[in-house]
């Protein structure tokens, strides 16, 4: 049974995995068995550290920079691993951005920004590496949405929009593709115990959200990796369009 949640023998490319919930992505791959590759943006001395804890484990894994917001660099990164290690068998568009702005103050530049990182960067990156999965009659897309995305948040109307568009992105491209031996599913964290939310957490607006939660804990990355790798897998054989919510029950579909 456990040879089905195997990935053995593929290649997943995870974007912004230098930090966060990208990070422990792209660690669960490699335990899982897969070639990893670790897109980041900025900050490559966290993808240095991803790769080498990924590396002392005696798995492959290497780091590709690119700004997934821009279409030519998207289409460098997919093709870059490609180069390096011949095919892409699981794409995980992780990479994103959440500034907060009250929508009326919203400027142009904070709006475009968000938007092109986090819904266009997908779409490019998903455009560059379905020729190859469909040439091979295989693959699996995860989008990583948010629970924002399903219920909207004051002051992230951007960030808001954009995971929602995932969602719709991601139903299109199952409906699309699924014929060709392509799933596209999606992932819809919430409130996930990061180094960009740790100090959330003893705050009043922490407490409260966690007296809101059935599970009385908020999740952790590795929650959200467990739930990607199983998408990522041939046990989800079956799941084509479908969100996966890791969210401790703060949202229920």
């Amino acid at each position: 049974m456990t040879e089905r949640f195997s990935l053995v023998g593929q290649v997943v490319l995870v974007t912004g995995g230098s930090r966060g919930i990208g990070a422990a992505i792209a660690r669960a791959a490699a335990e899982s068995g897969a070639v990893v590759a670790v897109g980041y943006r900025e900050d490559a001395d966290a993808a240095a550290s991803v790769i080498a804890s990924i590396r002392e484990t005696g798995k492959v894994a290497a780091a590709f920079r690119a700004d997934v917001s821009n279409s030519a660099e998207a289409n460098q990164l997919v093709a870059a691993v490609e180069d390096s290690f011949g095919k892409i068998d699981g794409l995980v568009n992780n990479a994103g951005i959440m500034p907060s702005s009250p929508l009326i103050e919203t400027s142009d530049e904070e709006w475009d920004a968000v938007l092109r990182t986090d819904l266009f960067g997908p779409f490019y990156c998903s455009r560059a590496a379905l020729p190859g999965m469909v040439q091979r009659g295989s693959g699996s897309i995860v989008m990583i949405s948010s629970r924002l995305g399903q219920i909207g948040w004051p002051e992230l109307a951007h960030y808001s929009a954009s995971k929602a568009g995932l969602l719709g992105l991601t139903k299109s491209m199952a409906r699309e593709f699924g014929p060709q031996g392509i799933r596209v599913n999606a992932v819809a964290p919430g409130f996930t115990i990061t180094d960009m939310t740790r100090d959330i957490v003893d705050t009043e607006s922490g407490r409260r959200r966690l007296a809101e939660l059935p599970a009385r804990r908020f999740p952790e990355p590795e929650n959200v990796a467990s739930a990607v790798l199983f998408l990522l897998s041939d046990a989800a054989s079956m799941f084509h369009g479908q969100t996966l919510n890791p969210n401790g029950g703060g949202f229920m579909q």
